[in-house]
């Protein structure tokens, strides 16, 4: 991978910047001002059988609309995300969302959802279960650390970056971390179930 940022690194069907070989992409601004990134959007939508997401934000109507990048989903996956974020002004956030969720994925589509929130109101009770990064693990194979939350991806906001992880030990590392926040986060959830 080349070390250096490429000013004819363009990939216009992703309106993002290719550094490397399907190894990291770009989002500059100044080259789309009005196009969506489109890379977050194909990598779930790609997926077949599960989509992680673990990110401390998941904001969803009536401000944001991060429920939005699971519109083109195929049949039969199993959506988890994993937050860390305040409850105080939020308390009907778990409901807010997966009341999006279903908004925007029909019945048909036979959609297992949970989610686990990480409330950082209560730094008594949360352990050490404390992160900023963003991740999306795309059928357990696929890990890709994400330079922000999913609302810069999905318009065209901020210059933002998504690195595919390749490194097999550094993906089982990411992923054991993500299961043992997951396991140990379910003072407030949504249970794994069927979204609808």
């Amino acid at each position: 991978m080349a070390n250096n940022f490429l000013t004819n690194s363009e990939n216009t069907a992703l309106r993002m910047h290719e550094c490397g070989q399907d190894q990291y992409w770009f989002y500059h601004k100044g080259s789309h001002p009005n196009d969506n990134p489109l890379l977050y959007q194909e990598l779930v939508d790609s997926a077949t059988n599960e989509i992680i997401i673990w990110d401390p934000y998941f904001n969803v109507y009536p401000r944001n609309a991060d429920q939005n990048i699971f519109a083109n989903i195929r049949n039969d996956i199993t959506i988890k995300i994993l937050v860390y974020t305040s409850l105080q002004n939020k308390r009907n956030y778990l409901n807010d969302v997966k009341d999006a969720l279903k908004a925007v994925i029909p019945s048909n589509k036979d959609c297992r959802f949970g989610m686990r929130l990480i409330n950082n109101d209560d730094k008594h009770n949360q352990g050490s279960r404390f992160f900023h990064d963003r991740f999306l693990i795309i059928d357990e194979t696929n890990v890709f650390l994400v330079g922000s939350s999913i609302g810069y991806h999905i318009q065209p906001e901020l210059s933002t970056g998504i690195f595919k992880v390749s490194n097999n030990e550094t993906k089982d590392f990411i992923k054991s971390i993500f299961k043992h926040y997951w396991d140990n986060s379910t003072q407030h959830q949504i249970p794994l179930a069927y979204l609808h």
